[in-house]
């Protein structure tokens, strides 16, 4: 098998398509070495640049081009870059304002033979002047520099000379392509770019214009004859190529600007990129793709990161595949007949970059519920091919790993029909496409989360709460009743004064009796309180007897610090630095809280010492008293009881104050719920706001907005309730919750679930199932409506499979925002003919702009429709399609202008024809694709 030359297809190089040589007809500048040209330096200069294609031009004559190829073949024998022929001629016309007559340019096929040119020459008239006689002679007879000063040849005579040398079909222009082309300048000596000038000028202009293939300009010209509106009439008129080129004279121009970027005050030269082979044929292709095949600028057009480019795969412990397959930067497309090996070098490929992701994929795209049975083709599992080993290299040649965006046959049809699946897919090319609204969709997601989350907490304090102010309440009603203890405590000072009488105790004696007792009650009572307090703090704080300080008790405290806004809605930097600030105010709290903590317990201790203290000291100062009223055993009896009713009503009070403070905690608890809800709902209601400001769009998809919540989630909120009555949120038997009507009401809808009025099912807490219903909240979902037909939302599709395909496809080329390579398997088996021309091809040629393509098909549309850069031809062995080596699978890679001549000697099948010839005999309709793509401009 012959290999293309260029196995990676169509590449970016730099081409200069305007040099003169030694020797040139005029204005021959370059230096001379012994009294002769200078061929040496002249060679030297061509082959120490990086251009990959110089078209040799020279006025009127061929002879400059003929001899430096001898010249440059002699020096350079292993140097094999293109040296095409430049005619340069000279128009009889003058359309710009300084009336310079138009240069025209015709550049041959390199294959062009010395008796073609002097026949080309030959035959092709001027239209020069000798004094004051205008004279008719061919260009070979023209002989002097006063000669080829005044000649010019019109467009009638080139055609002449044309079809006199090439045959009478040349006159058509894309036979004459076959031959040369014709590029007009645009320059100062050519046709005026979009300026402005006498009527007859501007027309004579557009005439050469249609007849022209392309055009010498600077690249502030390039967009105006990409436009097919540019003719003075309302004619359209097809987009055609720009070059640009060093136009050197000299050796300085040569080694100064050949294949390079030149301002300076006296030059400016720009570097022709053309993405071709460097071959005629790689030249032709410019015509077709004048926006995609040529750019002027200083820098290689395509800029892709190489990390993210693979170079080529390499396999080894194995016979079936070849040592190494390399590939494109751009478009790859495999092609061959069924079963050989295209599907398979695919998933090579993917496997190799990420095995969980491509078994994954494979399974899913199969229906499969065992990934095992994954592998790279029918019958075969990656346990199967363990022994295969298959090496991606990237562009870099530095980088380990990478990842790439699998999609096996039949993937685009898998796609899920579950509404929320779709959303999953849409969103990441929606916020792609339009990443202000996915700052606004981050920020209403982090707004509900945190409102639902400030529910759920709310909701918890609110029933705790409610067990608290519950318990003080019969904590207060175990007391007794408050009038009636006021009532005993009364009855009991009356007695009090009737004992005091017939005892003869004064009133100063009784009072003082009283105001000692009631001290050491209310001492008495707080070091009870003490002891309560000391046993709370005890989990966290503790103190033993002969210690110094108390002890706290380690990871007893824990504090989370909430803020607001959270880290999905800022930047990454700005994230990072408030994340270190909640982490030091975590540790600074932990740290104030434990003291707090420690500080209570010493606190506390301390008062307990001295109260027993007083205690102990109002005992021993009013021991006689205490005596006295204790002999009186029926006074001190009623005195007691008295006090314990003092007691008594002292506690009610306090514990009343408790539970009014709890009821109002509990009150602010079911007001968080409602601002939260509103929170919530104001935070959606601005994330529908912002979608609405503008169409949201891509490509043919129109993108909506829906909300609502979910059957999936009432119905889960709804198990934890009775089906077996029915009450303000279960309105009949066997129905979900009414979760609206309690978000309406919270504060009704917990009083209903703390006092039984709604019946919950066994095992079910009632401060869960009321998080669980107030949370329930509206889920985001996106649709997209595609030729009226939509997909997502919250209803089943109306898309047909093909339309289904075709928006899974849209998708996937916009979900990532890193643009790793895509590597699709045969996505034309799921879309319609119109589909893949009118959409998913120019979805292609944009999308290779900015990532590698790995393509298997057999739609010739997709392959050549979409210009694939490189065409990986694969074959299975056979006995009528062998393969070298009786080799697997074997492939031949190159590009779309690769042609050649049927062999029918050649030992592989592979080696019989061209990349365009496989092309066109393996894919479907490819001839006519190619016919297609070339007169996609025919306006």
């Amino acid at each position: 098998m012959t290999a293309p030359r260029f196995p990676r297809g169509s590449e970016w190089r730099k081409w200069d398509l305007h040099i003169h040589a030694p020797g040139t007809k005029l204005n021959d500048c370059y230096q001379q070495k012994d009294g002769e040209p200078d061929w040496d330096q002249f060679c030297r200069i061509i082959h120490d640049s990086d251009v990959a294609v110089v078209a040799i031009a020279d006025y009127f004559s061929l002879d400059g081009y003929f001899t430096a190829v001898e010249k440059f073949r002699q020096a350079y024998p292993d140097d094999d870059r293109l040296l095409l022929p430049n005619l340069e001629l000279r128009l009889p016309v003058a359309v710009n304002r300084a009336d310079q007559e138009v240069n025209l340019h015709l550049i041959f096929r390199p294959t062009l033979t010395r008796e073609e040119a002097t026949k080309f020459i030959g035959r092709l008239n001027t239209e020069g002047t000798t004094g004051s006689t205008r004279t008719n002679v061919t260009c070979a007879e023209l002989s002097n520099r006063r000669d080829f000063e005044s000649a010019t040849v019109s467009i009638p005579s080139i055609e002449e000379a044309i079809k006199a040398t090439f045959g009478q079909d040349a006159s058509y222009r894309l036979e004459r392509h076959r031959h040369l082309l014709v590029v007009a300048s645009a320059k100062g000596d050519g046709i005026r770019a979009g300026g402005s000038g006498a009527q007859r000028k501007a027309l004579l202009s557009d005439e050469i214009d249609k007849y022209s293939d392309a055009f010498y300009a600077n690249v502030g010209s390039r967009d105006y004859f990409l436009g097919t509106a540019r003719l003075e009439t309302d004619e359209l008129i097809a987009p055609k190529p720009v070059f640009d080129g060093c136009d050197a004279h000299t050796f300085d121009d040569l080694r100064n600007c050949l294949g390079k970027h030149v301002i300076t005050e006296g030059a400016r030269k720009y570097i022709t990129w053309i993405k071709a082979d460097p071959t005629y044929e790689g030249l032709l292709q410019t015509l077709i793709e004048p926006s995609e095949r040529v750019a002027i600028q200083s820098t290689e057009p395509d800029q892709k990161e190489p990390y993210k480019v693979i170079s080529r795969v390499q396999f080894s412990g194995t016979n079936d595949f070849p040592p190494e397959i390399v590939f494109n930067r751009n478009l790859n497309a495999i092609v061959g007949s069924r079963s050989s090996g295209k599907s398979a070098l695919l998933a090579f490929i993917a496997y190799a970059v990420d095995p969980e992701e491509t078994v994954r994929v494979q399974a899913e795209a199969a229906g499969r519920d065992d990934p095992k049975s994954a592998g790279p083709a029918a019958g075969k599992t990656w346990h199967d091919v363990a022994g295969i080993n298959c090496q991606v290299e990237w562009d870099s040649g530095e980088a380990t790993q990478g990842r790439v965006i699998y999609i096996p046959q039949n993937s685009l049809y898998a796609i899920s029909e579950q509404p929320d699946e779709i959303t999953k897919r849409i969103a990441p090319a929606l916020f792609r496409t339009y990443p202000h609204f996915k700052n606004a969709h981050s920020r209403a997601e982090s707004k509900v989360a945190s409102a639902n989350a400030e529910i759920e907490a709310a909701v918890h304090d609110w029933f705790a709460l409610a067990d608290r102010a519950a318990a003080r309440a019969q904590e207060i009603k175990d007391l007794g009743d408050k009038d009636a203890v006021q009532a005993e405590r009364d009855r009991l000072q009356a007695a009090i004064d009737e004992i005091k009488t017939a005892a003869k105790l004064t009133d100063q004696e009784v009072a003082r009796y009283q105001e000692v007792a009631g001290q050491l009650d209310t001492k008495r009572a707080r070091v009870k309180e003490i002891a309560i307090e000391l046993d709370l703090l005890s989990p966290f704080a503790s103190w033993t007897e002969g210690a110094t300080e108390p002890l706290t008790v380690p990871e007893a405290v824990r504090v989370t610090v909430s803020v607001r806004p959270a880290a999905m809605e800022l930047p990454d930097a700005v994230a990072d630095v408030i994340d270190g600030m909640k982490w030091d105010a975590t540790a600074e709290f932990s740290a104030k809280v434990e003291k707090v903590l420690s500080d209570s317990v010493a606190a506390a201790v301390a008062d307990r010492m001295s109260l027993l203290g007083e205690i102990q000291t109002i005992e021993m100062e009013n021991a006689d008293l205490i005596a006295k009223h204790e002999a009186n055993e029926e006074l001190s009896g009623v005195v007691a009881e008295r006090k314990k009713q003092v007691a008594t009503l002292e506690d009610i009070e306090r514990r009343e104050k408790i539970r009014a403070k709890t009821i109002e905690d509990q009150k602010r608890a079911a007001g968080t719920i409602i601002e939260s809800l509103a929170k919530r709902d104001e935070a959606l209601k601005a994330l529908e706001d912002t979608f609405a400001a503008e169409e949201r769009l891509l490509s043919d998809l129109k993108f909506g907005i829906e909300f609502g919540v979910v059957p999936g989630v009432v119905e889960r909120v709804s198990a934890g309730f009775s089906q077996r009555s029915t009450n303000d949120y279960i309105k009949a038997k066997g129905e979900p919750v009414d979760y609206k009507s309690a978000q309406a009401d919270p504060p009704k809808f917990l009083q209903a679930l703390r006092g039984r009025n709604v019946t919950l099912n066994k095992n079910y807490e009632a401060s869960t199932v009321a998080a669980d219903v107030l949370t329930a909240t509206n889920e985001v979902r996106f649709s997209a409506e595609l030729d009226k037909d939509r997909i997502g939302g919250f209803i089943r599709s109306s898309m047909t499979p093909g339309k289904q395909a075709l928006f899974a496809l849209t998708l996937i080329l916009n979900e990532s925002q890193e643009p790793w390579p895509l590597l699709i398997d045969q996505p034309e088996d799921d879309l319609d003919s119109r589909s893949i021309y009118d959409t998913i091809v120019p979805y292609l040629v944009k999308r290779k702009r900015e990532r590698q393509i790995i393509m298997v098909s057999h739609n010739a549309n997709l392959v050549i429709g979409a210009d694939a850069e490189e065409v990986v031809v694969a074959n299975r062995h056979g006995a009528d399609r062998p393969n070298a080596g009786a080799q697997t699978f074997e492939y031949l890679t190159g590009s779309l202008e690769h042609s050649q001549a049927r062999i029918e000697m050649s030992p592989t099948v592979l080696g019989r024809l061209g990349i365009r010839e496989h092309a066109c005999e393996i894919l479907d309709g490819g001839e006519e694709a190619f016919q297609k793509r070339r007169e996609k401009y025919k306006i």
